[in-house]
């Protein structure tokens, strides 16, 4: 059962700022700067540990037909990161963030696990994933009847196993249902950036029946190399997804002692907030409209001072 590796998500202590702050950036961020996203954990058929992922509706403006985790933008500045999560939950899936009512009608509880550092979005939103367990209390039909799509936020559900999301891969690890796993190391604006990929099939033996059975309301698409490469259909899961569930993945099964990565870009939000005065609400700067369209030419040294660039790149480029 990997039920165990949960106490190394419990025993993490985010680093903020490079340990000179003991609070996160994100309750200082303006209200329309701040989101979180709920990185939603159960035990799978084999008692492995599985992450529910949504693809995001079409009619979306932003990232449009996406996979990702449950989660947007805080409605007040009285939420916690975990309030948001667990709102924006009940919203797009359908499971209820009043616990006390799921254990009486489906006798299951979420338990906070654990909330990582804040990670910035391409948008420039601060986003803090919340981690949760999903407790069926010992119930024989360890299902969820309550989820149910919101066609106008998310098309599909499904789960995969967080141990694959472990890059660089163990030698001796086997990738369970991910067909293929990728990493490139870039840069967004001079600041190191990694960019991650991890191909999963649509259709997957090992899901769970409570999952599986949820009605795809996603239309037929356009055939892609992925899909090509492999002879099925598959979903891609990149960007900001890919790289909290990579870093949660080492975390999990590493353990704080072994996983000395910094995890999220901590530092570089609140270089933007209160050094580039960015990220101060609505409307976006026009540099942060250019990084946004991620435009040849402009980078963070356009409002943040030489040393501090500096410092960023040298923080960042261990990762």
């Amino acid at each position: 059962m990997e039920s165990k590796y949960l106490t190394n998500i419990a025993k993490y202590s985010p680093v903020y700022h490079g340990s000179q702050i003991q609070t996160s950036i994100w309750p200082q961020l303006p209200l329309a700067r701040r989101a979180s996203v709920m990185v939603l954990l159960f035990l799978g058929k084999m008692g492995e540990l599985r992450v529910i992922l949504t693809r995001r509706s079409k009619k979306l403006r932003a990232f449009s037909g996406h996979i990702s985790l449950p989660g947007g933008k805080a409605d007040t500045l009285d939420e916690s990161e975990w309030d948001v999560a667990r709102r924006e939950t009940e919203e797009e899936i359908g499971i209820s963030a009043d616990d006390d009512y799921l254990k009486s009608h489906s006798g299951f509880t979420i338990h906070k696990i654990n909330t990582l550092p804040a990670y910035l979005s391409r948008t420039f939103l601060g986003v803090r994933p919340c981690v949760g367990f999903i407790d069926f209390h010992h119930a024989s039909n360890k299902a969820i009847s309550s989820i149910l799509l919101n066609p106008g936020e998310s098309s599909a559900i499904f789960s995969v196993p967080l141990k694959d999301f472990l890059q660089p891969k163990p030698r001796r690890y086997e990738l369970k249902e991910c067909l293929k796993q990728s990493y490139i190391k870039t840069k967004w604006g001079g600041i190191p950036w990694n960019l991650r990929s991890f191909i999963f099939p649509i259709h997957n033996p090992h899901e769970v029946p409570w999952l599986e059975s949820i009605q795809d309301l996603s239309s037929e698409e356009d055939e892609t190399e992925q899909d090509m490469e492999f002879g099925e259909k598959t979903r891609n899961v990149w960007g900001l997804t890919a790289n909290i569930l990579r870093d949660l993945a080492m975390l999990t099964y590493g353990g704080s002692k072994h996983f000395h990565e910094l995890v999220g870009e901590e530092d570089l939000i609140h270089s933007l907030a209160t050094v580039g005065k960015q990220m101060q609400g609505r409307p976006r700067s026009e540099f942060e409209k250019t990084m946004t369209n991620n435009r040849r030419g402009v980078g963070f040294d356009q409002v943040l001072p030489e040393h501090e660039v500096q410092r960023l790149k040298t923080l960042y480029s261990v990762i």
